[in-house]
């Protein structure tokens, strides 16, 4: 991999701001309003907590955001879905507090332009609005005698 490039980075950070600035809700043809926020920009950034993505992997996130618009809105299905009972913070009388809440995962899974696949996850935490959560790159494609499967990253809409 190539050397750090921190103006290359920092020209595509800007613009994911940027984008994040001027879209804060997106009409989603399948769910309805989805929220642009900390939340999901940070992600982009981060995988968990405290682990930061490889600055390229962030550059490619951050480019992908410009087709995530035209994808929710024209999108009327979605192709994945997952739910799961998790333990989440919580703020609560200035206190931060850990909850059990229902999380919901959707995903589109879309081509665009030159055949560039690429995976936008939503998310929901128990009753608060559904975010955008994520934007996963181009994956790749293993094959298996006459079987083709897609190794999508490790395929959990919570970390990818």
């Amino acid at each position: 991999m190539g050397s750090y490039d921190p103006k290359k980075y920092e020209q595509a950070k800007q613009e994911a701001i940027n984008f994040f600035e001027k879209n804060k809700i997106i009409a989603s043809a399948a769910l309805g309003p989805i929220h642009l926020n900390s939340d999901g920009f940070r992600h982009l950034i981060f995988k968990g907590d405290d682990h930061k993505r490889d600055w390229k992997n962030q550059i490619k996130r951050f480019q992908l955001l410009k087709y995530l618009k035209p994808v929710l809105e024209g999108m009327k299905y979605y192709q994945e879905y997952s739910e799961e009972l998790k333990r989440v913070k919580v703020k609560r009388e200035k206190k931060i507090l850990w909850e059990n809440k229902l999380v919901k995962y959707w995903a589109f899974v879309c081509v665009i332009e030159t055949k560039i696949r690429v995976k936008f996850i939503l998310k929901k935490v128990g009753d608060g609005n559904i975010i955008f959560w994520s934007a996963i790159p181009f994956w790749q494609t293993k094959e298996y005698k006459d079987i083709k499967y897609a190794l999508l990253h490790k395929g959990n809409l919570e970390e990818d």
